[in-house]
C-alpha cells in the first residue's frame, strides 16, 4: 500500500469518497465539518488557519482509503479530523449479545451516531433495571413453560474490512511521519471509547490523557438571561486571556496541562478581517481581578458548541452560567447547541440535565501523540556547547576588518620606530 497526498488531479475520486462513522472528532465534526474538497483546494495554501491536508491510500493504484488532518493556528500542532472510504464500501454488522444487568455500568443507555438518545427512555430503563435489582430473590417469579419468553435484544456494532483497517492505519502512520518531518510536536485526535478503531489509534502510540461526556439540546424555546450575571459577566477581551489562562492552570490537572501545553495566546478570539463561516465568542467572570468562570461559544450557522470553565467554589453560579450562555444564541426549530464535559468537571453534568441536555453518543477519549523526545544532556555538556559557540564567533571575523586591522598595526608601528 502507497500513502500520498491528495492533488488537485484527484479531483474526479472526490465523488467516490465518503467519511466513515466511526465516532471521530466529535462534536466538531457536527458543529463545522471541514469537507475533502475545501481542504484539498487549501492545502497547497502558506496559510496556517486553513492549512488542512487530505492523504489517500492506494492499494496496486486503486485507492482504498483516506484521512484528514488539520493545523492548529499559531501553534505546531495537528488535529486529525475524520477517516474515510474510497468507492462503496459498508461496513459489516456483527450482533453482540447483551450485557447482564448485574454486569451493567449503572444505567442503560443507548447512543445513536446520527441522533441523539431519547432521556425519556433511557431514565425509564435505568429505573426498571434498577427496580429489579432491589427487589428479593423470592419475590421474583419465574416464567411458566405456556407464557412465551421474549427472544433478547442483541446491539449491534459495525466493523469495517480488513483492508480498510489497514489502509487507515498506514495513512495514521502516514499522518505522524510528515508531522515529525515538518517540526509538528504533537498530533491530537478524539474518539469514542467504544469505537473498535481505538485500538488502531493504541497501536500507533496515541493515548487518552482525558475523556469527555457529550451533551446535546435542542433549542427551542429563548431563555431570559439571570439577572444576577447580566451586570457581573461581559465579555471577552484581549486582555483577558493571561487570566483564563490562570483559571485553566487552576482547575485543570497537571498530566492534562502537560500534554495540551497551553498558554495564553491560546485562548485568543481574535478578529476576522474576512467574511468567516465559523464566530466565536467568549464571556467572563470576573471577581477580585481573578476570572472565576469563562464561557466560549463556537457558532457554525445553526450549531453550536459550548464549554464552561468555573472553579469549584462557584459551583453555585453553574445553572446561571449555562442559562446566561443558551441566552446569548439565537432559538429555532433547527437550532443545535453541543457541550462537552471533561471527566474532571462531573460537577455539570446534572446541571446540564437539569436544563434539558441530554446525553449524546457516550464518552469519548481525548487521544495525543508526541512526536518529538527531549534528551537530558548535563551542564558541562551545555557549558561546553556554549563555549564552543562563543569560540567560533569570535574567530569568524569579515577579511576586510582583519586586512585593515594588521594595515593600522603596521602603519602605527612604523612611527614608534621613527
Amino acid at each position: 500500500m502507497q500513502v500520498r497526498t491528495l492533488h488537485f488531479s484527484d479531483f474526479l475520486k472526490l465523488g467516490r469518497m465518503h467519511q466513515a462513522d466511526i465516532g471521530l472528532n466529535l462534536p466538531y465534526a457536527l458543529v463545522m465539518p471541514d469537507l475533502p474538497l475545501p481542504a484539498s483546494l487549501t492545502q497547497h495554501l502558506p496559510v496556517n488557519s486553513l492549512n488542512s491536508s487530505v492523504f489517500i491510500c492506494e492499494d496496486g493504484g486503486k485507492p482504498r482509503a483516506w484521512g484528514q488532518v488539520k493545523a492548529r493556528p499559531r501553534r505546531e500542532e495537528w488535529e486529525i479530523l475524520s477517516l474515510g472510504v474510497v468507492g462503496n464500501v459498508q461496513p459489516e454488522t456483527l450482533e453482540v449479545p447483551p450485557v447482564p444487568p448485574s454486569l451493567a455500568e449503572g444505567s442503560l443507555e443507548t447512543f445513536d451516531l446520527n441522533g441523539t438518545s431519547d432521556g425519556a427512555a433511557t431514565r425509564f430503563e435505568a429505573s426498571t433495571a434498577t427496580a429489579e435489582a432491589e427487589q428479593p430473590a423470592e419475590s421474583l417469579e419465574e416464567p411458566s413453560s405456556n407464557e412465551e419468553t421474549e427472544p433478547e435484544n442483541f446491539s449491534f456494532i459495525h466493523s469495517w474490512p480488513v483492508e480498510i483497517e489497514l489502509a487507515w492505519l498506514k495513512v495514521l502512520e502516514h499522518m505522524v511521519v510528515e508531522a515529525g518531518e515538518k517540526g509538528i510536536v504533537r498530533v491530537y485526535a478524539r474518539l469514542l471509547t467504544d469505537s473498535p478503531q481505538l485500538e488502531t489509534f493504541s497501536q500507533l502510540g496515541f493515548h487518552a490523557y482525558t475523556h469527555e461526556t457529550l451533551f446535546y439540546l435542542q433549542y427551542n424555546q429563548p431563555l431570559e438571561r439571570p439577572a444576577a450575571l447580566s451586570s457581573q459577566i461581559k465579555e471577552q477581551r484581549s486582555r483577558d486571556a493571561w487570566h483564563i489562562h490562570q483559571l485553566y492552570s487552576t482547575i485543570t490537572p497537571s498530566f492534562v496541562q502537560n500534554s495540551e501545553q497551553q498558554n495564553p495566546r491560546s485562548w485568543e478570539i481574535h478578529k476576522a478581517y474576512l467574511p468567516r463561516p465559523t464566530k466565536e465568542t467568549g464571556y467572563v467572570l470576573i471577581e477580585d481581578h481573578k476570572v472565576v468562570a469563562y464561557i466560549r461559544i463556537l457558532s457554525y450557522r445553526n450549531k453550536h458548541l459550548v464549554r464552561i470553565m468555573n472553579v469549584d467554589n462557584q459551583r453555585d453560579l453553574l445553572p446561571d452560567l449555562i442559562r446566561y450562555a443558551l441566552s446569548t444564541l439565537k432559538a429555532s426549530s433547527d437550532t443545535q447547541v453541543y457541550c462537552t464535559v471533561r471527566e474532571y468537571q462531573v460537577e455539570q453534568e446534572a446541571v446540564l440535565e437539569d436544563c434539558g441536555f441530554v446525553r449524546a453518543f457516550g464518552k469519548q477519549a481525548v487521544l495525543v501523540k508526541h512526536t518529538v523526545q527531549f534528551v537530558r544532556a548535563t551542564e558541562r555538556q551545555l557549558a561546553r556547547g556554549r563555549e564552543g559557540k562563543l569560540e567560533l564567533a569570535r574567530m569568524a571575523r569579515p577579511k576586510a576588518l582583519v586586512r585593515f586591522v594588521r594595515f593600522l598595526r603596521n602603519y602605527l608601528g612604523s612611527f614608534v620606530t621613527l
